[in-house]
């Protein structure tokens, strides 16, 4: 039986933050144990979490290369092969999200999230865990208003459009994340959240990158569903990368205010005010609270010769949350566990019927059978559910289940040439099992699974 402490006890997390990987593996363990020693005097095992802000790079082998959009000439396999196949192990419990230079076949096979190597875990498309006492969501990809409202249609193999759009944010990820109630204590994202660059010094990132200000103009300056993310959930620090510059900002909140009704309020300059679409409607009348809140935004760069600008060591200021014990199992080696968020695993039963994606056979979307929105009633009952056949089973500890389905990686076979097949991942089927909830991602149809005639989600919808 794991221990549980008491949170009184419970030191702050020390977290150490990557904005773009790049593949860099290698690079980034020997460089964060380095820097933790020579910046905080801290050896790599006192570090809770290493935190990856996207374009990680989950390339198995050479053919997942084909799925990424990335031009031919810069493909380069780099290091997580080796973590793959059980060459390296990740020093360090490492939480990683997608940004848009990914193997998006793997990816999609662990859309519910999941570990892609031994103590590498993927917070899926969307995603919220815990580690002991705090609560981490994660979005995957970037915003294209394009491909926003479209379901997940992409498969193996990908044409032209789709290696790309197989990254893009999806709404119906989105609004599953709009469902998560209580504190959030940090939340990642490879797109910055859009305009949250006016709560920091624009005036000098704007300079210095003045394609920035081309694209704020414009409103295409990060991501707005990411923004609706940061003012709904408010967490207590929000970390990013895509953009390849360290920045940071606090962002203010107000009870009964619309973030972007608190953007139009700052003291942004009239030369940029005049600029930006976001300041050409009046602020609501519902303005005036004071700030009940503010969320920490660092955004990152990549691996590089100025560490500081793609490494950040924090010791984080967050509460303990303590009357949740069900969370605070360590293991064998002392550190806390990361356990499935038991509101979330609600939200993705509720969720999972409307969940729209191709048959990997004719690659047809089935039609759309229920609004996107589930109503709140259904995910109160599907909670009541996950805590009686999931929480007080003790089953909310995240399994260490990794196993491999692609090949590892053979420098005699040749890369370029045909996309891989899709592989049905066991981390998948066994999350689908364990919420008792159809697995859209089976690739053979399991038929007991097809003919119990069991209603999951009550689908009455909200007029």
């Amino acid at each position: 039986m794991a221990t549980r402490p008491s949170s009184t006890s419970t030191p702050r997390p020390k977290v150490a933050v990557v904005g773009c990987g790049h593949g860099e593996l290698n690079l980034i363990y020997q460089t964060v144990e380095s820097e933790c020693h020579a910046r905080r005097g801290w050896s790599l095992s006192d570090l809770d979490l290493l935190i990856i802000c996207g374009d990680f790079q989950a390339y198995r082998n050479a053919l997942d290369l084909n799925c990424a959009s990335v031009p031919r000439r810069y493909r380069r396999l780099v290091d997580f092969h080796a973590y793959y196949s059980g060459e390296r192990t990740a020093p360090v419990l490492t939480l990683v999200i997608g940004g848009n230079h990914e193997a998006s076949n793997y990816f999609f096979e662990l859309y519910h999230g999941g570990w892609l190597a031994p103590n590498i875990y993927y917070l899926g498309a969307a995603g919220v865990v815990r580690y002991g006492p705090w609560r981490i969501a994660g979005l995957s990809g970037i915003f294209k208003p394009g491909d926003y409202r479209r379901p997940h249609d992409e498969r193996v193999p990908y044409d032209s459009h789709g290696v790309r759009s197989a990254y893009h944010v999806r709404e119906y990820d989105v609004e599953k994340l709009l469902q998560v109630t209580g504190q959030v204590d940090l939340c990642l994202s490879h797109d910055w959240p859009m305009w949250v660059e006016l709560f920091g010094d624009y005036t000098t990132l704007y300079k210095a990158r003045p394609h920035f200000l081309d694209s704020a103009k414009a409103a295409g300056l990060g991501s707005l569903p990411a923004l609706e993310v940061l003012g709904k959930l408010r967490p207590r620090y929000w970390f990013s990368g895509h953009m390849h510059v360290r920045f940071e900002a606090a962002v203010a909140h107000r009870d009964h205010q619309p973030i972007q009704d608190t953007i139009r309020g700052l003291p942004v300059s009239e030369p940029i005010r005049s600029k930006l679409p976001i300041f050409q409607r009046q602020t609501s009348s519902r303005g005036g609270d004071d700030v009940t809140g503010r969320t920490e935004f660092l955004a990152l760069s990549k691996p590089g010769p100025d560490t500081s600008s793609y490494i950040e060591l924090k010791e984080l200021d967050l509460p303990a949350h303590s009357d949740e014990a069900q969370y605070l199992g360590r293991s064998t080696c002392g550190k806390f566990s990361l356990h499935y968020d038991e509101e979330w695993l609600a939200i993705t039963r509720a969720f999972n019927e409307s969940l729209r994606i191709a048959d990997p056979e004719t690659l047809v979307v089935p039609p759309e059978r229920h609004k996107k929105k589930v109503p709140s009633a259904s995910i109160s009952r599907h909670r009541k559910w996950v805590r009686e056949n999931v929480t007080r089973k003790d089953l909310l500890r995240i399994p260490e289940n990794f196993e491999r389905h692609a090949p590892v990686h053979d420098p005699a076979l040749p890369g370029l040439g045909d996309q891989p097949p899709e592989y049905p991942n066991s981390q998948t089927a066994r999350l689908a099992e364990l919420l008792q909830m159809t697995n859209r991602f089976a690739i053979v149809k399991n038929e007991t699974q097809e003919s119990t005639g069991i209603d999951l989600v009550d689908f009455t919808l909200d007029e």
